[in-house]
């Protein structure tokens, strides 16, 4: 699995309490341009690939959950399948989103490491963490 990265204004407007990661609602981006993690704030920063031809449109919401135990705060989420009702624009790069902030704040993103492309039909399944079902995005200690 390809390494998260967090974009750097998300650990400050944390601590503001702009997000909410139990009760926000949180969306993915599919891009083919690499996102800059020092700069990246909102998900106009982003160049988002055309969504005409995936499944459910644009920016899939992840169905996610926040939990504490022992002290360290745990994101996880479902994995996401992407399904192609069209051919799909090259993306490589994957990330998640705040879509109840203003102006969509950006959280994280990952590097598949190559180029997808998707025909008709085709899916591409982005599992966050080791499991498919509520798989450990990131924790906060």
């Amino acid at each position: 699995m390809a390494s998260l990265v967090f974009f750097q204004d998300f650990k400050e407007q944390l601590g503001k309490g702009i997000h909410d990661l139990s009760g926000d609602t949180i969306k993915c981006f599919l891009t083919n341009t690499g996102p800059t993690a020092a700069t990246g704030d909102e998900l106009a920063d982003i160049t988002q690939i055309a969504y005409t031809n995936i499944s459910g449109g644009a920016a899939p919401t992840i169905t996610k959950q926040y939990t504490e135990s022992g002290g360290t705060g745990t994101f996880a989420a479902d994995a996401l399948v992407v399904t192609a009702t069209g051919a799909v624009p090259t993306f490589q790069y994957y990330g998640l989103y705040n879509d109840t902030s203003t102006g969509d704040k950006l959280i994280c993103y990952w590097d598949h490491g190559s180029a997808v492309n998707l025909a008709t039909g085709e899916t591409f399944t982005i599992t966050f963490g080791a499991d498919a079902t509520m798989g450990t995005v990131f924790t906060i200690a």
